[in-house]
């Protein structure tokens, strides 16, 4: 599955996503507290973990698509970071380190030539923004700012979708995407670990969230926040026991499909999984195979 086709399109697909495979996978660089290069992945693990990913998604009832990596991007399999979609719209990323910026080039080609209209960025060099930082929770946007993120980029964001915008800013560099410390459920339900973020990011969740799962640090540094929703199943990297029973509780399914390899580059599901739909825009490219 290395080149950049896609299998037929689901009929009526629960979600939308795009993966890059990891054609070139590894770590050579270190930018997070996760990756370092003395301990880099396995490519034939990282390649059966990647497929059973995909293989999971579309059983839950997603729509998967996938274009390859190239030599030189090691972070490529993380296409989560390289924009924010709205239907037929998108945001691309600005990387805040040198190390990843090509990246985004790549995805939003990959957009362009799959019907996605490109909205501009004003030129300010200062503002940057990084796709796992952005999730949606009901009607607003929740952004985390601070390692990856500019306020300003958040704001931007809220102009061109117009869209409500809540922000929380991130403290712990263990979690510097908020996909790593917030997994929205529903529009009611959110998985998330408060300690993540400052006590102004802690209190607007708090207030946004009708009936959260908190999670403890110990759970969040398994990555369980770092998953995926499609329809009520909750796609996950592993899945303590305390949060599996709550899930089950209301009503989810639990699919754990590990990602050990790319958690070595500080990724798990949500990073390798760029959301399509991310905000429900019925205004939608209709994507079939290369």
């Amino acid at each position: 599955m290395s080149d950049s086709s896609s299998p037929p399109a689901s009929r009526n697909p629960l979600k939308r996503f795009l993966l890059c495979s990891p054609d070139h996978f590894d770590v050579t660089f270190e930018i997070n507290p996760w990756m370092s290069a003395q301990r880099r992945p396995d490519r034939t693990k990282s390649w059966g973990e990647w497929n059973a990913l995909v293989a999971e998604l579309r059983a839950a009832g997603a729509e998967v698509h996938h274009f390859p990596s190239l030599p030189g991007l090691s972070d490529m399999v993380f296409p989560t970071d390289v924009g924010v979609v709205d239907g037929n719209r998108f945001v691309r990323g600005r990387f805040r380190h040198p190390e990843r910026r090509d990246e985004a080039a790549h995805g939003a080609t990959w957009l362009l030539e799959h019907g996605f209209t490109e909205i501009p960025w004003p030129d300010d060099p200062d503002l940057y923004l990084e796709g796992g930082d952005v999730l949606r929770f009901g009607d607003v946007l929740l952004c985390g700012t601070g390692p990856r993120t500019s306020p300003g980029a958040a704001k931007y964001l809220s102009q061109v979708f117009d869209t409500p915008v809540v922000t929380a800013p991130i403290v712990d560099p263990r979690f510097y995407h908020l996909d790593m410390s917030f997994c929205p459920l529903d529009a009611r339900r959110a998985i998330y670990a408060p300690d993540v973020w400052d006590q102004e990011g802690q209190r607007a969740i708090r207030e946004l969230v009708p009936e959260p799962l908190i999670i403890s640090m110990d759970e969040a540094l398994t990555f369980s926040a770092n998953s995926v929703v499609v329809g009520r199943t909750v796609v996950m990297p592993s899945c303590p026991p305390r949060i599996r029973t709550q899930l089950e509780d209301w009503g989810f399914a639990v699919c754990v499909s590990p990602v050990d390899e790319f958690l070595k580059a500080g990724g798990g599901i949500r990073c390798m999984s760029l959301d399509l739909d991310l905000l429900g825009s019925t205004r939608k490219p209709s994507l079939v195979p290369n």
